[in-house]
């Protein structure tokens, strides 16, 4: 038995931050309980998302993808000029997707580094219809022993390296939902991939761990800050230096 879909089949559509956040098996009307829930508009007002989460981590019921959404919306509403969206450590692809479902201009890519997660990841961008491709990152692992533990993996599967020509400063805005350790340590790998005056927005970081993400990205982007807190999480946003 499936374990993880047995607990995923009780999960209700998630409705946050102008989206509303669907599985397979839910029918027209469980959306429609959800927002009559919510409390506010009809479905015909929230963009959706149907996602096949599987292994995947993203599924919007925690604050920190909470707080990732209602960032990027904010971030969408207020740039017009944002094309490519980088989601690193996209898990199921929830924030790629959702920056693409905002604005039919922006394309998104994601970098992960579980191979289970870019395959579904992948799924959810097809299923959505949305212009969203995910990722191996460039730089494989810390050590020898972890790059050659994800090449092997590689060699049995369809995922994909980071293409050389997305590697690089290319990119207009970026979430990255992870964890404060992992982001404080990918401090210079993102800011390579960002353009500068992107916009940057963090999570997967507990509000005692927030000023230690601000003082790692500060060197690399201005107005740096703990932006907002969530169930003991908080969103940590910046702006790409200009040099």
């Amino acid at each position: 038995m499936d374990w993880v879909k047995v607990v995923q089949s009780s999960w209700k559509p998630c409705v946050i931050g102008g989206f509303i956040l669907r599985f397979p098996w839910h029918t027209e009307e469980d959306v429609k309980e959800s927002v009559e829930k919510f409390g506010a508009g009809a479905v015909s007002d929230f963009e959706q998302l149907l996602l096949e989460g599987g292994i995947a981590f993203g599924t919007g019921e925690h604050p920190t993808t909470q707080l990732c959404l209602e960032w990027i919306t904010q971030v969408l509403k207020e740039d017009e000029s944002v094309e490519m969206f980088l989601d690193y450590g996209a898990g199921s692809g929830v924030l790629g997707m959702a920056a693409c479902k905002l604005n039919d201009r922006v394309e998104a890519v994601g970098v992960e580094i579980d191979l289970d997660a870019i395959r579904i990841a992948d799924a959810n961008a097809v299923a959505n219809e949305v212009p969203m491709k995910n990722y191996l990152p460039r730089q494989l692992g810390s050590d020898d022993e972890s790059a050659s533990v994800i090449m092997k993996a590689m060699q049995r599967s369809s995922v994909e390296m980071m293409p050389e020509e997305l590697d690089g400063p290319r990119f207009d805005a970026c979430a990255a939902n992870i964890l404060a350790g992992p982001l404080c340590s990918l401090a210079e790998t993102i800011a390579s991939m960002l353009r500068p005056g992107a916009r940057l927005g963090l999570s997967g970081i507990l509000n005692w761990q927030g000023e230690d993400v601000v003082d790692a990205y500060t060197q690399y982007f201005d107005d740096v800050k703990v932006e907002k807190e969530k169930g003991g999480w908080v969103l940590v946003t910046g702006v790409r230096k200009a040099s």
